[in-house]
C-alpha cells in the first residue's frame, strides 16, 4: 500500500473525459491531490472515491458533505468551485504523466533515484553513492536499517537454529558479527595497521559520521572496501552456517574481500583502479605478516 501511495504521488493526470481520474485522490488540478489541498472538505465528503466525470456531470456539482459548509469550510468550497469553473471535459480519455521524467514516461531508474534521495532513504545516502553492485548497496542498507537476517533476527521469525555466532560462541547480532566478534575485531585491526584507519564504534556511524573530515574521493574508496569486508564476513558466515563449510582462518575473509574489491574497481573511474589494487596488496601483505607471526589465533596475540 505504501508503494502504491508513493507511486501515485509521482504521477499527474491529464484530464480528458474524467472517467478514470479520481476527483479527490489523484493529482490533476495543481501539484498535489485535492484531498491534500482541501483537507477540510475532503474529511467531510461522503464519497471520497468519485471520479471527475461523476462530480462535474451536473450543476450544481454532484458532491455531498456530511456537515454544513460554514466558516473556513465555506471559504475552501468557494475557492475550489472557482477553480473547477475553468475545467472543461472532452471526449478524449484521461492520460497519466510521470513527473520524474522529462518525457513523462515511467522508468524504474527515475523512481529509484527519487527514493534514495528523499524520504526514509536519505539518511543512508552515502551507501547509494558508492561504486559497488546494486545488490551490495541493498545489503549495506539492510545492515544500516538493522534488518539483515542475523541469527537474532531469524529467531524473531521463529527460526529454530542456534543463536551463537559461527566464529565464536556469543549471540549473533548485526553489531556483534561486523564489529564485536573476535574475528571482526581482528579484521578491523588489520585495516587499522594497513591504512591507519580507526575502526568505527557502532554500525550507524559507518553510514554517517565515521569518515567525517576524510577527503571525499578517499572516503568513497574506503566505502568500497568496507562493503567488500562486510560482504565477505556475511558470505563466509553463510557458508559455515547453512552450507556446512569449514572456516580455516581470517585470511579466508580478507582474500575474499580483496577479490571483490578488484572486481568492483571496474565500476570506478580508471584513475581509482590502481589505488584500489595498491590498497588490496597492502591489506593482504599486512594480513600475511600477522598470520605468519601469530598464526590463526592472531586475535589472542594482538589483544583484540
Amino acid at each position: 500500500m505504501k508503494i502504491k501511495m508513493t507511486f501515485f504521488q509521482k504521477v499527474k493526470f491529464i484530464v480528458g473525459n474524467g472517467t478514470s481520474t479520481r476527483f479527490w485522490k489523484d493529482t490533476w488540478l495543481g501539484d498535489t491531490p485535492l484531498a491534500l489541498q482541501y483537507p477540510l472538505l475532503y474529511n467531510i465528503a461522503q464519497r471520497k472515491e468519485d471520479y471527475i466525470s461523476m462530480v462535474l456531470q451536473s450543476v450544481p456539482l454532484n458532491m455531498q458533505f456530511r456537515r454544513a459548509l460554514v466558516g473556513a469550510r465555506w471559504d475552501a468550497w468557494l475557492h475550489l468551485v472557482r477553480r473547477l469553473m475553468q475545467v472543461q471535459l472532452s471526449n478524449h480519455t484521461d492520460n497519466v504523466r510521470w513527473i520524474l521524467a522529462a518525457n513523462g514516461v515511467f522508468s524504474v531508474k527515475s523512481m529509484y533515484l527519487d527514493l534514495i534521495n528523499t524520504g526514509t532513504l536519505s539518511r543512508s545516502l552515502k551507501i547509494w553513492n558508492i561504486k559497488v553492485p546494486l545488490k551490495i548497496k541493498v545489503f549495506m542498507w539492510f545492515i544500516h536499517k538493522g534488518v539483515i537476517l542475523t541469527k537474532d533476527n531469524l529467531i524473531k521469525r521463529r527460526w529454530r537454529g542456534r543463536s551463537n555466532c559461527c566464529y565464536c560462541e556469543q549471540n549473533e547480532t548485526i553489531r556483534h558479527l561486523f564489529l564485536q566478534c573476535p574475528l571482526a575485531k581482528l579484521l578491523w585491526r588489520t585495516i587499522q595497521i594497513a591504512f591507519n584507519i580507526v575502526p568505527p564504534t557502532c554500525i550507524s556511524s559507518i553510514f554517517t559520521t565515521w569518515l567525517n573530515g576524510v577527503d571525499v574521493k578517499i572516503s568513497k574508496l574506503i566505502g568500497i572496501g568496507i562493503c567488500a569486508l562486510f560482504w565477505a564476513i556475511w558470505n563466509t558466515r553463510n557458508d559455515i552456517t547453512f552450507n556446512g563449510k569449514n572456516f580455516n582462518n581470517f585470511l579466508q575473509v580478507i582474500f575474499r574481500a580483496t577479490s571483490w574489491i578488484r572486481t568492483w574497481s571496474l565500476l570506478s573511474h580508471v584513475d581509482s583502479r590502481g589505488r584500489m589494487d595498491i590498497g588490496c596488496n597492502r591489506w593482504e601483505m599486512v594480513a600475511r605478516v600477522i598470520f605468519n607471526r601469530f598464526g590463526w589465533r592472531a586475535n589472542n596475540r594482538l589483544g583484540v
